[in-house]
């Protein structure tokens, strides 16, 4: 071998092994700094409740809604000041399972209530809670898998999955609920963000029938589409289609899912074939900059029509005959999850008409 070929190879060498060592160094950067935090379990503090009850304003201030704050902190503590029960259930893969049940006697019904992504109970429905309360329902409050609470209240798992699991757990607190109140009790599901997203894929499944209707309050579409847009809208990350690559191999590898491999369009079609379809009240704040607001609009156009194959790859629209069960509330000039904040008083009228409407 002459030197110039040697030296040739060298180059190669050193050239192959520095590629090596860069993909090395992006696919644990990846790990590290994008997987890890996004599916991992994080303890909200009071700081966090302040950044959730600050908006930004048109001019690129930020305001604190300390009013917002100081209601859902008393809310708070009147919940938790009518000792509610603490109930465990085991999950379908073996983790302990943790949810507040707040009993009302001579109850209407239930109503479950499912938080979002890295977030607790009582951030999103601890005035909520107590309204449904007030309105005569008992309140059960689940905290979703791999989340918890400072007071160490906290649900088992290390990996977030959006949904793709949690609809196991939400189909099993269901059956839990009616083990407590009976199976002729009504039933209503509610999910914000995440838990909205949870809460539709249940639908999926073959539900009792007691489940009068569910409240959607702005929940994504899929795993992977809204991760997607994390990366490209929220973090303009430039090589976002490796990212999610290595970002999925390490969900299926790691966590035991794929970010395709449920999606709330699958669930709403199963709903749609029932002989009686479960109602659906959407609600979404048309400023939503997390999940974007035509996430809701397409789940709310999987509900009210169908397509058939008719000739030379064409599609036919078949209108859903029960479409009257489907309802969509625009909260206006609200962002993400806050809209009963936004808008107190009509939010309140719409879920009270929804609830009243499919008790009986």
């Amino acid at each position: 071998m002459t030197k110039s070929s040697i030296k040739l190879l060298k180059g190669v060498i050193i050239a192959l092994g520095a590629f090596v060592v860069l993909a090395v160094i992006y696919f644990f950067a990846v790990y590290k700094f994008l997987f890890t935090a996004s599916f991992t379990r994080k303890i909200l503090d009071e700081k966090s409740y302040e950044k959730f009850f600050t908006l930004k304003q048109s001019d690129g201030s930020s305001e604190f809604h300390e009013d917002w704050f100081l209601r859902n902190k008393e809310d708070t503590e009147w919940f938790l000041a009518q000792t509610p029960e603490l109930i465990h259930i085991n999950s379908f893969d073996g983790l302990k399972l943790v949810a507040y049940n707040l009993k009302n006697e001579n109850a209407l019904g239930t109503i479950i209530l499912m938080h979002g992504y890295h977030s607790e109970p009582f951030r999103e429905y601890a005035c909520l809670a107590r309204y449904y309360y007030n309105l005569g329902y008992n309140v059960f409050l689940p905290y979703q898998r791999t989340h918890g609470n400072l007071d160490g209240v906290h649900s088992e798992g290390k990996y977030i999955t959006f949904g793709v699991k949690e609809r196991y757990d939400l189909r099993d607190w269901i059956l839990k609920v009616n083990e407590i109140y009976g199976e002729n009790k009504p039933l209503f599901l509610q999910g914000i963000s995440m838990g909205c997203a949870t809460t539709v894929m249940t639908l999926g499944f073959d539900l009792p029938s007691n489940i009068r209707g569910v409240i959607a309050d702005c929940g994504f579409t899929t795993p992977y589409e809204i991760i997607w847009k994390v990366l490209t809208e929220d973090r303009k990350l430039p090589t976002a289609k490796l990212i999610i690559k290595i970002g999925n191999f390490l969900t299926n590898k790691i966590a035991g899912f794929d970010m395709n491999e449920y999606s709330t369009y699958e669930a709403l079609t199963k709903n749609r074939s029932r002989e009686n379809q479960i109602p659906i009240l959407f609600i979404h704040g048309n400023k939503d900059e997390y999940v974007p607001f035509e996430m809701s609009k397409k789940n709310f156009g999987t509900c009210l029509v169908s397509f058939t194959n008719i000739t030379d790859g064409a599609v036919a629209p078949i209108p859903n005959p029960q479409a009257d069960k489907y309802s969509f509330y625009e909260v206006q000039n609200s962002p993400h999850a806050i809209e009963n904040f936004i808008d107190r008083e009509q939010y309140e009228k719409r879920v009270a008409d929804f609830l009243d409407r499919y008790l009986n």
